[in-house]
């Protein structure tokens, strides 16, 4: 006996496909955006791109409508979680040096920002702004 799937069943499965690619398109773009916002390395984006969808593939509904500022501790917490293959970057932003910073005893570098200190600052006045 052949078992051939039902026309309902059939396009039950392309529906799932479809929907399936549209939602790796948008974690696609979002996770981009959060890149480029946070001037991670062009060479590390498509590795966070899938982390980010696998990330939220399981819970969509958490997944976040807008790209914002906070959404840095995204990139951290992949960074914190990378292997191996990373071993060549200090950090996943461009913008990162690795100058020791004014708070170093051994050094009299004057203090520098990074996009991870920007963006909890941000954070911070947001939260001040709302009350």
């Amino acid at each position: 006996m052949i078992d051939n799937p039902l026309p309902e069943q059939t396009m039950e499965q392309k529906n799932k496909e479809f929907e399936d690619e549209l939602f790796k398109n948008h974690c696609y773009e979002q996770a981009k955006e959060i890149c480029e916002q946070n001037n991670v390395f062009s060479e590390l984006i498509e590795h966070f791109q899938q982390w980010y969808h696998d990330y939220y593939y399981n819970k969509p509904e958490e997944m976040p409508n807008v790209v914002s500022a906070e959404d840095v501790d995204l990139i951290n917490t992949w960074w914190d979680m990378g292997d191996d293959a990373f071993d060549n970057y200090v950090s996943p932003y461009e913008d990162f040096d690795p100058t020791p910073d004014a708070d170093c005893p051994y050094s009299d570098a004057e203090y520098i920002v990074t996009a991870k200190e920007r963006s909890q600052i941000a954070f911070e006045q947001k939260l001040r702004d709302k009350g």
